[in-house]
């Protein structure tokens, strides 16, 4: 059976299970489906070939048929963000949507947010709010949602370093920092190696006699200073 064929078999299928109960309620793809179907014949595809050349008749057909890429505004300026500040993706993110209507709960006519907090995409959203509403170009949009984030930054790392002093003050003891963590597991590490590496050379030195030769080189020169 033809792959057309199939998609056709499924929509009086479908139908069916709808007039009869079995399928309460209608899948959303059903109507989509039922009013745009996919076309999978061969004389489509060589009109739309044929067109397409005339058109653009310097591609090649591989080109032709290969999907246009789609790239939205977002995309541009999230993809500046992340090059400027690589940093930021090695910050946690809660990527968890319980209704997935936390868009609605956002006000990006400012870039700090009750319901989110702040990251690369709140440098995003709050470029994308001033552009449309603004008037703004991207660059200049972009410029002021970077020195907004900036100052939260700031702002944030202050209130942080305010309490862990304040709970010190009171007696709190916190753990070491992964950053410790990890350097004192790199000095452990690079003081194995040294040891290992000294055992080794020693025991090639007596293997091939370097020590001994190493003296007989040196004696005479004590010698002559005496």
């Amino acid at each position: 059976m033809k792959p057309q064929s199939d998609v056709f078999e499924i929509i009086k299928r479908t139908s069916r299970l709808l007039q009869t109960g079995v399928v309460k309620g209608e899948p959303a793809w059903f109507k989509a489906v039922l009013a745009h179907p996919p076309s999978t014949s061969d004389t489509v595809q060589r009109v739309n070939i044929v067109q397409l050349r005339q058109k653009h008749p310097h591609l090649s057909v591989k080109k032709l048929m290969k999907p246009m890429e789609i790239v939205y505004p977002e995309d541009r300026i999230r993809k500046l963000f992340y090059r400027q500040h690589p940093w930021e993706l090695t910050r946690p993110r809660i990527l968890v949507e319980h209704d997935a209507l936390d868009f609605q709960r956002c006000d990006w006519s400012k870039i700090e947010q009750d319901y989110k907090a702040l990251d690369g995409e709140s440098v995003v959203q709050r470029s994308l709010w001033l552009m449309r509403n603004k008037e703004l170009s991207q660059d200049e949009a972009y410029d002021i949602a970077r020195k907004e984030f900036y100052s939260l930054r700031v702002k944030e790392t202050i209130e942080r370093q305010t309490a862990e002093e304040e709970a010190r003050m009171f007696g709190a003891v916190f753990s070491k920092s992964y950053n410790q963590r990890g350097l004192e597991n790199e000095a452990e590490s690079l003081e194995e190696w040294k040891t290992r590496a000294q055992t080794v050379t020693k025991r090639m030195q007596s293997r091939f006699g370097m020590a001994g030769d190493e003296e007989e080189v040196s004696s005479p020169a004590g010698e002559g200073g005496l």
